[in-house]
Order: C-alpha cells, then sequence, then structure tokens
C-alpha cells in the first residue's frame, strides 16, 4: 500500500482531508534548506529512503524543491523517452552473412552515366540481392540516443556532447536547476527493445517552463504492478534493469556532477550565476562512494539526507484528521462520556501514543489511529494487524544499535538499515522500526523482550501528556491545602518536606506550595493537614498515577480514565 493510497483510504473511511507528507513541518524545513543551498549556487543531492521512492513522497518533494527554482529543466525520465527501432530481419532466401554484405567485397564498376541501363548478365541464381550493411553508431553513453545526457541536450535543444558546455555558455540567459530523478535513471537503465502494440510513446515537455506533473512521468507504483514491498518500481515496459546491462547504476548521473563541476571551474563562474544539479536519489541509485566524495569535495555540492526530518509534531500532525474518528471516538461515545476535558485528555493521550509507538512511519501511524481503540490491552493485537497491512522492514535489516545518539547523518554501518527504514533518528536518538522488534501478525503471541518495549513507549507517551496535568493539579492542591492546615505553616514545611528550599527559608508558605504530592499525602495521613474528601481522593491518585509512570510502567485502563475524570472535575472546583 502506497502512502497516496493510504491517504485515500483514510479520507473515504473518514470523510476527513489527509496531510500531504510534503506539507508537514519537517518536511517542509528540509525544503527550504534545499532552496536554500540552490539559490546560493550549490548542487544539491538529496538521499531518501526506498519506501519514499515508491510511495510517491519522494516525486513530491523532488517536484516542490524544483518548483521554487525561477529556472529549471526538469530531465524526463529514460520512460518518456521513444523506444528503438530493431533493425529488420533478413529474408527467408539470405545466405550465411544475413544478406548483408560488407560494403569493400562489391565489386566497383566505373561506368559513364549515359542515361541507359546495361544488361550486365550477372546470374543471381535465385539468391536475394546483397547490398551493403547498414553504417552502425558508435555505442556509449556519449550515443546512447536515451541517455541522460542526450535527454538533457534535448531539453536544452543541443546535443548530447553539447550538454554541458551550453549549461556554461557565456551567452546563456538563466543559469537553470537541473533536476534528476536518479531512481528513475536506475530502474529505466538497460536495452531498449520497443514499446508494447498500443503504447503511445514521447517525450515529456521542456521543464524550462514548469515541473512535469508526476503522473506525466510514466513512472509506475510497485503497487499499481504488482511487484512486492521493496521491489523496484517505475520501469517502462520493454527495458532490462540496468544489472542485466553490466552498467553501474548511478554511473550517468556521478559523470554528469563532475563534468559539471570540471566546466564551471574552466568558465570561473561565480556562485550566483553557476548552473547547478538537484538530484533525488535513493543509495542504491548511485555509486556506494558518491555521497561522501562530494561531501568532502571542493564544496561546490550540498548533500542532503532524509535523517531526522520528521519529528512529533510531523506525526501528530499527520494522524490528526483521522484521529477523532477512530473506534472508541464516535460521536456516541463522546455524547456519552459527557466530560469534554476528560475525553480531551484521553485524546492526547491515544495520539501520543501512537506517535510515540510508530515514530517518523507516517503511513503506520495513520493505520494505528484509526485501527486503535485506545485501550492498553488492545495496543498489542491492533499494532500487528496494522504491521501486517503495511510491509516493513523485519529483524533482519536492522543491525545492532550500539549507540542511542543520533547524527547528523547515517554512519556507513547504518546506511543500508536507513534505505530499508529499519533505523531512523527519532528527536535526536537512533530507533529501529517498531516492525523490527514487533510481530506482524495478530496470531504472533509477542515475546517478552517485544512487549517490555511497547511498554516503555506506551509509559514514555502517558508521561508527556499527564505529567503536566499532574503538576498543575497538584498547584492548584496545594493552595487550596492552606486553608485546611492543623499546624503552622512553618511546622508543617519543616517536618514533612524533604528537601526544604534553602531560598524559602523566610518564606514558608512558598514553601508550603513546593511541597509534592507524595509529602502533602504524608501531611494528611500525619494529621497535621485535614482535606475535604474529594481533594484527599485526587490527591492518593496523583501520588499514584506519579509513581507508575517514574518506574517506567503504564496506567492501567480504569486509572487512566478515572484520573482524567479527577483532573477535569478538579478544574472546576475553586481554588
Amino acid at each position: 500500500m502506497t502512502g497516496a493510497e493510504t491517504e485515500a483510504g483514510a479520507g473515504a473511511r473518514t470523510g476527513a482531508r489527509a496531510v500531504p507528507p510534503g506539507e508537514l513541518p519537517g518536511a517542509r524545513a528540509q525544503l527550504r534548506a534545499v532552496a536554500a543551498d540552490l539559490a546560493a549556487g550549490l548542487n544539491c543531492l538529496w538521499l531518501v529512503t526506498d519506501a519514499m521512492v515508491e510511495s510517491g513522497l519522494a516525486d513530491e518533494l523532488y517536484r516542490g524543491a524544483l518548483s521554487a527554482a525561477p529556472v529549471r529543466v526538469d530531465v524526463p525520465p529514460p520512460a518518456s523517452a521513444p523506444p528503438h527501432v530493431t533493425e529488420p530481419e533478413p529474408g527467408p532466401g539470405a545466405g550465411e552473412s544475413g544478406g548483408w554484405a560488407d560494403a569493400d567485397e562489391l565489386p566497383f564498376l566505373d561506368l559513364p552515366d549515359d542515361g541507359f541501363d546495361l544488361d550486365l548478365g550477372w546470374s543471381l541464381d535465385g539468391a536475394p540481392p546483397r547490398v551493403p550493411a547498414p553504417r552502425k553508431e558508435p555505442t556509449g553513453p556519449r550515443y546512447d540516443p536515451h541517455g541522460l545526457l542526450a535527454r538533457l541536450g534535448k531539453e536544452l535543444s543541443v546535443d548530447a556532447d553539447e550538454a554541458v558546455a551550453s549549461l556554461v555558455a557565456p551567452d546563456r540567459y538563466g543559469r537553470p536547476v537541473v533536476g534528476i530523478r536518479a531512481w528513475a535513471e536506475t530502474e529505466a537503465t538497460g536495452t531498449r527493445t520497443g514499446a508494447p502494440t498500443g503504447t503511445q510513446t514521447g517525450v515529456l515537455p521542456g521543464a524550462a517552463t514548469g515541473v512535469v506533473p508526476a503522473a506525466a512521468t510514466g513512472v509506475v507504483p510497485a503497487a499499481a504492478t504488482g511487484a512486492p514491498h521493496g521491489a523496484s518500481s517505475g520501469a517502462p515496459t520493454g527495458v532490462l534493469p540496468a544489472a542485466a546491462t553490466g552498467a553501474p547504476h548511478g554511473a550517468h548521473v556521478e559523470r554528469l556532477f563532475r563534468s559539471l563541476a570540471a566546466a564551471v571551474k574552466d568558465a570561473g563562474l561565480p556562485p550566483a550565476e553557476r548552473p547547478r544539479l538537484l538530484v533525488v536519489a535513493r543509495l542504491r541509485d548511485l555509486p556506494e562512494s558518491l555521497p561522501d566524495e562530494l561531501r568532502h569535495g571542493l564544496g561546490d555540492t550540498a548533500v542532503h539526507w532524509w535523517w531526522g526530518v520528521l519529528g512529533r509534531l510531523d506525526t501528530a500532525t499527520a494522524i490528526a484528521p483521522v484521529l477523532d474518528h477512530a473506534p472508541g471516538t464516535s460521536g456516541r461515545d463522546r455524547h456519552r462520556h459527557s466530560d469534554p476535558l476528560a475525553e480531551r485528555i484521553r485524546r492526547a493521550v491515544r495520539s501520543e501514543t501512537v506517535v510515540e509507538v510508530c515514530g517518523p512511519d507516517l503511513e503506520l501511524a495513520r493505520l494505528l489511529a484509526l485501527d486503535w481503540d485506545g485501550a492498553r490491552h488492545t495496543l498489542g493485537a491492533a499494532l500487528a494487524r496494522c504491521l501486517a497491512r503495511s510491509p516493513g522492514p523485519v529483524p533482519a535489516d536492522c543491525p545492532p544499535l550500539r549507540r542511542i545518539g543520533a547524527l547528523l547523518r547515517p554512519g556507513a554501518e547504518l546506511r543500508q538499515a536507513w534505505a530499508r527504514g529499519a533505523v531512523v533518528s527519532w528527536e535526536g536518538r537512533l530507533r529501529a522500526h517498531v516492525g523490527v522488534w514487533h510481530p506482524a501478525a495478530p496470531s504472533s503471541p509477542a515475546t517478552g523482550e517485544a512487549e517490555d518495549r511497547l511498554t516503555a513507549l506506551v509509559s514514555q507517551a502517558q508521561q508527556r501528556v499527564l505529567t503536566p496535568w499532574i503538576e498543575e493539579a497538584r498547584q492548584r492542591l496545594a493552595v487550596r491545602a492552606l486553608g485546611h492546615l492543623n499546624r503552622p505553616v512553618a511546622t508543617l514545611v519543616a517536618g514533612y518536606s524533604a528537601r526544604p528550599p534553602a531560598y524559602l527559608g523566610r518564606d514558608p508558605e512558598r514553601a508550603f506550595l513546593e511541597l509534592q504530592v507524595g509529602e502533602l499525602l504524608r501531611a494528611h495521613i500525619g494529621g497535621a493537614l485535614a482535606l475535604p474528601t474529594r481533594d484527599a481522593a485526587l490527591l492518593r491518585l496523583l501520588v499514584d498515577a506519579r509513581n507508575v509512570l517514574a518506574h517506567r510502567s503504564v496506567l492501567y485502563d480504569r486509572t487512566l480514565d478515572e484520573l482524567c475524570a479527577e483532573l477535569s472535575q478538579a478544574d472546576l472546583r475553586a481554588p
């Protein structure tokens, strides 16, 4: 299932419009960074994951980045080039030479052209005439009529050999940003055998006037062709993969990077007047060493990784339109609760739990938000169902993570796992995808380790939502408790505060307001404080909830419902 299909399916089931991934804050921030580098005269290599290409997100980001350039050339993928016309087969009576003859072997006749046809009396003995073989063009990347340079030259209205020189020509008006979808080059590189009957091929219009729509590129998603998850998608009919031709992946892209850099250097163009390349690629679309070579090069190329781009805000924004339509959140259920503040807290806990469990996997997060009813005991089964519907990485895709902190880009040992989506940078830390350690089938029981990891994630989500509510309730409760003291406030602070703040030694009332919920409860049990019944019950509940969350445990559903209701009611009571 692709990202577009997931958004469309979610909208059809819920009536809510899903937020396109390209409009999320993190994605827009990286788009701005790419646009800024291009405006500064730098080439940009943007590395994305395999799943982003399959879902269409990579193409959406590519078009968004290219459209920001005032002058641009969108190099059409090889799928849009006309098919190669094969040579005709020799006739049935052809000899061993196949009907063709070497021109040097034919007799040379120096006869006057007097306008008369002469019968030379040659006998063909029933064999077809032997004619000179057609001239064969040299083979190679420079002479490939559908190669990268040839397609770029066609957009610039020059020959392939003059494409790079045309970009740096002194009389050229405007220095364009040349956009290349490297995954299309990989999937369509090979020997063309012709288009099937009934298909119409052609060249996409030049992108100097705009960006070619994704639907016109001829790239077919894997889901539309029935290809399995992770298989190459978008290869046109009649084209062999690059591996079948022996050509290394990304060789043409690398050659263009190097030839353009040399041409710009020879022309002495300043950064503001340079043509630039925008290449969006997967790791497998390029030579392995190219990203690091470009990053450590002469400073003319910026390498951007889709690494740490999406955070909690992005995932929460993506699931917000569908969260209200999840099981247990229908209009009837909300009316039954009839406590809007308590329902708001429950919704926040449910949203944060989905975000914490799924991380930056937006498709999985949408599926879980639609499937899960918010109960802790049903989370594991709902997660397994969603993982089964959204194929992702498997345990073998993820190497052991020997550190927690994430750098600015994935290390060499993690790059293949990152490309497959098994390792991500989440809020500045390395993290394995949930599909790596949680079973993807409801019938498969989760291991003890998987249960522990899921519990830790749910606990973190509850902490992020409930801790501010608990602290605010404690402050309001302490203010009300000042009117129910059985001992002087200074004596109570000295007797029950574990660490009395030194800077409040002369202000015992402010020191009392700093007492924690456990200290307030001990004062109430010891008789120094006589709280009303409702406040005492709330205080005990706050102590229990804080203790559970402090030990990275999870509140039971009944306790969570009771806490949400009490927090809501406490806000309605006067201080």
